[in-house]
């Protein structure tokens, strides 16, 4: 049994179970459409899933030997990822939605190891303008506007 998978998944299987038991206080159905659980269900579901499958290769797998760390700089991408995390969450109201979304995801997309220029500046900007288009147009959903005020 490759002790640290199996321990790994147990983890993610736990937070699974508690966000499954925290969906379950929710609506599944409002009136025949999807309620406030309904989403929270289904992840829950997928991360139980996910906590299972790892438990099981965990289980399964016991001949793998020792577990090998990322290098230092996986960890620095790790850590670039966190705080453009924390930066969008900060700067969302100041700079808007589509800013600051474009701005995350060509971080994520070069932590990710791309290092095309023409991929790194068109793929976050057309990704977030799709986004606005599917939350903002298509579902109403009041996203922040910030320095692209034209927007409505």
């Amino acid at each position: 049994m490759n002790r640290v998978e199996t321990v790994a998944g147990g983890a993610v299987l736990a937070v699974g179970l508690s966000f499954l038991i925290g969906a379950l206080g929710f609506p599944f159905l409002l009136n025949g459409i999807p309620g406030p659980g309904f989403l929270p269900l289904l992840v829950s579901f997928g991360i139980v899933g996910a906590g299972v499958v790892v438990v099981w290769n965990g289980i399964r797998h016991s001949a793998r030997g020792a577990v090998s760390w990322p290098p230092m700089s996986g960890w620095l991408r790790v850590v670039l990822m966190l705080v453009a995390m924390a930066a969008s969450f900060l700067l969302l109201e100041a700079l808007g939605f589509l800013v600051v979304t474009a701005l995350f995801m060509a971080v994520m997309v070069y932590c990710l190891g791309e290092r095309s220029w023409r991929i790194l500046a068109t793929v976050p900007v057309l990704s977030a303008v799709a986004l606005y288009v599917v939350f903002a147009v298509w579902l109403r959903v009041p996203l922040p506007k910030g320095i692209i005020t034209f927007l409505g």
